[in-house]
This record gives structure tokens, C-alpha cells and sequence, in this order.
């Protein structure tokens, strides 16, 4: 009998009732989210977005109980390390957060330069911008970036360029009052400010190549989290990136072209990264 291929497998997997039966379910299972653009936002208090969405699925296929609390991003890394959350979604990888939680990858993300009109100039690499320029950058506190973004980064902060804000909403709304220049923002997160803060036509949105593309996805917590709950969820998630179900979840947020885009090739390369990810 041959072995099924990896991608259907976890096909099978994530619909398969089964996988809700083997899994040591904690209860409630307490997710943490915070303010990032269509990936998570709240609207009259319930907590929306491509990621909690991820997530409300996530639970359904498992029958785990699912509640978010909602904390400015920074917060919620120290909320993490207490114990007060066990899951969260829409995040990058870093040393840091692998010593409190197994990561598991369901899509891309990649940042942009959103840049006011008012600043001349127009650059094609973040180098550029830090060189040609005399514009401060507004960053959101507990947000990951590229290691060629963080290079930059340190240069602008040598220059005193820097201004750090607790939540994309600040960034947003400060540029929305001309009390600040630029921000670094992924697609899925700048979409929703450039719409609800009427910035379409004040600013630009530039690629950088410091900014590679990168994993982004669900940290499940170590404590009171076996590896075979562990095992289970990977299993279940990476299958929904297979059947195309997270692609569909931003697809709904973001246009379905931006959603494939965002897991490109089918989520084949999302799904190979995993085995190396300890």
C-alpha cells in the first residue's frame, strides 16, 4: 500500500473528526489578539479579522473551546509568558517567542514602506529612504521585523528618526493627522487604515527589499500544551493552508488574488518550512 502524499494527508486530517477526539483539549482555550489592520481589529467589541478567523476555525475542526482577550501587541507577549494566553495568530518567528511556544506557519507576510506625500522623494530600498531623507519612521511596539529591516532601523534610530507607537491604530491616525511621515506595514494591515482614515490619496506605498517575505502564523504555548496537542493543531492547520481554506479566510478580507497571494504555490513552500521548525 503506498503512503499518502504529505499535502493530501493533511487534507484528511484537518476535516477528520478523529483529530477532535485525540487531542487533550485545554479548556478554555484563551487566545490573545491584538490591533493589526484586517488580520485582527475588533468592531463593536468582538474581536474580527483574517487571523482570528484562522483560529475560529481552527477550533471548530479540533471541537476545542476558543475565548480571545484583547491587548496592545507588546502586552501581549508578556500576558503570553504569564500564562494569561496559550494561542495567538498573525505573528512572525523570533528566538524569543520560540522559548514560550511551538510555532506553526500559515501564510506570508512581507512589510511596506507607507510613505506621506508631503515627503519628496521616492525610494526604492529602505536604505534609501534612511540616506535621502530626513522623514521619522513610526514603529508599533512588539512587532517583528526582517533582520535587513532592522539594520535600517538602527540606523534611523542613530539618527533619532524613530518614533514608537503602542498599536498600528496610533500609526495610522497619526498620519492621518500629519503627525507623522511613515510606517511599515504589511498589504493586509495598511488596507484597512488607508480606508478608514481617507489616506488613499495622502500617501504612497513603496516595496522595500530589506523586507523579505516571511513566515507568519499560530503560536501554541508550552505550558499546560502537550506535543501531541501540539502534533494535532500542526496537523489541522497546516491542512487548512493545503485545502486552501486560509487563503479563502484573507481571500474574504483582502480580495481573493491577494488572499492566494498571501499563500503562494497552494501553500506548499508554508507547509515544507514546518518539518525544520522544532
Amino acid at each position: 500500500m503506498h503512503p499518502l502524499p504529505p499535502l493530501l494527508l493533511l487534507v484528511l486530517l484537518a476535516a477528520s473528526p478523529a483529530a477532535a477526539l485525540a487531542l487533550p483539549c485545554p479548556a478554555p482555550l484563551q487566545a490573545g489578539a491584538s490591533d493589526l489592520g484586517l488580520s485582527s481589529f475588533r468592531d463593536e467589541g468582538r474581536v474580527q479579522g483574517a487571523a482570528n478567523d484562522v483560529l475560529r476555525e481552527l477550533a471548530r475542526r479540533t471541537g476545542c473551546p476558543l475565548t480571545f482577550a484583547w491587548y496592545p501587541r507588546a502586552r501581549l507577549w508578556a500576558e503570553y509568558a504569564s500564562g494569561r494566553i496559550n494561542v495567538t495568530g498573525s505573528s512572525a518567528r523570533t528566538p524569543e517567542r520560540d522559548r514560550l511556544a511551538h510555532f506553526v506557519p500559515y501564510v506570508t507576510t512581507r512589510f511596506e514602506l507607507v510613505l506621506a506625500r508631503r515627503v519628496p522623494g521616492r525610494f526604492k530600498t529602505l536604505a534609501e529612504f534612511v540616506e535621502r531623507s530626513d522623514a521619522r519612521l513610526n514603529l508599533v511596539r512588539g512587532i517583528a521585523y526582517a533582520p535587513g529591516v532592522e539594520a535600517q532601523v538602527a540606523r534611523l534610530r542613530a539618527q533619532g528618526r524613530v518614533e514608537v507607537v503602542n498599536d498600528f491604530d496610533a500609526a495610522f491616525r497619526k498620519m492621518a493627522s500629519e503627525r507623522a511621515e511613515a510606517t511599515l506595514a504589511p498589504m493586509v494591515i495598511y488596507a484597512r487604515y488607508l480606508h478608514s482614515n481617507r489616506l488613499q490619496e495622502r500617501v504612497t506605498v513603496q516595496p522595500v527589499p530589506e523586507s523579505a517575505q516571511m513566515l507568519a502564523g499560530a503560536y501554541f504555548s508550552h505550558q499546560g500544551m502537550t506535543p501531541a496537542a501540539h502534533k494535532i493543531f500542526a496537523d489541522c492547520l497546516l491542512g487548512m493552508v493545503a485545502d486552501g481554506t486560509v487563503a479563502r479566510i484573507y481571500g474574504k478580507y483582502v480580495g481573493e488574488a491577494n488572499g492566494r497571494a498571501l499563500v503562494p504555490d497552494q501553500g506548499k513552500g508554508i507547509i515544507a518550512a514546518y518539518p525544520s521548525i522544532p
